[in-house]
């Protein structure tokens, strides 16, 4: 075999506003600059393949009976009409491994094919599938009483999660974004899984873009406006400040979803902008004093990397992935749990001045986590889940 793995790509998301497809975008573009030899399957907006520089693309149309998922991730449960156009492009290619993103539409043609032509296959952890499963219905079941939802919630979580190893077993190799993801998957599936962290363009987004004089504190937050993001928490934080007699702040609130609307009624001092890009983005980020990320569900969380690369120090709570990213009190901090949060918040506002050395801190850890770094890993895991089919010691 060649040093470099032939790699076939089965991306779910690729196109849409989310972590994993920005992950993979980049992914497939380091590909493209290393001159790799890759092959990206994924939904377009028509069926076709087409060559750029060493990657290959197939990109395959979803029906009108795609079934909304997530924003503008969508499955197609007619997606297998293109079994054999998926089969006969993957036999020109002829990967040498297959890289398997999630349980949607494409991946399943993933899956399909590493198992009957015994290809070998890693999976990459994304999405906490699982938690956002349980935190959606609770937030339907509004009538059913609190101890009871939360048996509910977790046993949905249980139950999803339990689920989604049998099918993740099916991939030689696992790969996470945090240490306990790495633990559970592992003794869930008895399967080799390894640590893969999320990186940050830190030219990209960073404090020399940041415009504001004035004395007004903006605490920020991206991502999707939805039940797991536990974004109605940020009212709470509100009612803490009014209680207090605080008045000079506002918050910074960028992305969309169902929950914006609640937003828009109840937070009194809020700029909601709907989802941004590109500079603008980065702007925004560089004028906030303080990211505040109460999600619980988040398996990374590459909105907080992108916030301390930017100079802005978050907080965050003390379940998911973003917790591994804060050395606590030195870069960020981890909220033990919702009043430890609001305590956090309200005397950092009252002790502004402890912001910059945070901010530098967060700067420096984000510097140590470039995208490079993480993809020249995620080509030797490559290498490594074929000396595992192969038999041999990597």
């Amino acid at each position: 075999m060649n040093d470099i793995p032939r790699v076939a790509l089965f991306a779910d998301t690729f196109h849409e506003t989310n972590g994993a497809a920005n992950f993979l975008r980049r992914l497939v573009n380091f590909a493209k600059k290393k001159e790799h030899p890759f092959m990206c399957i994924r939904s377009g907006e028509k069926t076709g393949n087409f060559q750029d520089g060493s990657v290959s693309f197939l990109d395959l149309k979803r029906g009108r009976a795609s079934i909304p998922m997530d924003g503008a991730l969508r499955y197609d449960p007619f997606l297998w009409k293109y079994k054999k156009l998926v089969g006969k492009t993957l036999e020109e290619f002829a990967p040498n491994v297959i890289h398997i993103t999630g349980l949607n539409d494409i991946s399943q043609f993933g899956y399909y094919f590493a198992h009957f032509r015994r290809i070998p296959a890693v999976a990459t952890w994304h999405t906490n599938t699982h938690e956002y499963t349980a935190q959606r219905l609770m937030s339907v079941l509004p009538f059913v009483p609190g101890k009871a939802r939360k048996k509910i919630g977790k046993f949905v979580e249980y139950a999803v999660l339990k689920g989604l190893m049998k099918l993740y077993f099916l991939a030689q190799m696992q790969l996470a974004p945090n240490e306990e993801l790495v633990d559970d998957i592992r003794r869930l599936t008895r399967r080799p899984s390894f640590l893969l962290r999320r990186g940050v363009d830190t030219e990209f987004f960073s404090p020399t873009k940041r415009q504001r004089d004035d004395d007004e504190f903006i605490l920020g937050f991206v991502g999707r406006l939805r039940p797991e993001k536990n974004v109605r928490f940020l009212g709470q934080i509100e009612t803490a400040f009014r209680q207090a007699n605080i008045e000079n702040y506002k918050f910074l609130i960028i992305g969309e979803g169902s929950e914006r609307s609640w937003l828009e009624k109840n937070l009194r001092s809020a700029s909601l902008t709907g989802e941004i890009f590109g500079e603008e983005l980065a702007k925004a980020y560089a004028d906030m004093d303080l990211f505040v990320f109460p999600s619980q569900t988040d398996a990374f969380g590459n909105v907080v990397l992108e916030a301390m690369s930017s100079g802005v120090p978050p907080v965050v709570m003390s379940g998911g992935g973003p917790k591994f990213l804060i050395d606590h009190g030195k870069n960020g901090f981890v909220a033990d749990d919702r009043k430890d949060f609001i305590e956090t918040v309200m005397r950092l506002i009252k002790n502004r001045e402890q912001l910059p050395a945070l901010g530098q801190s967060a700067r420096l850890f984000a510097q140590a986590n470039s995208w490079e770094c993480v993809f020249e890993k995620m080509f030797e895991y490559y290498k490594m889940v074929v000396n595992f089919r192969k038999g041999i010691r990597a």
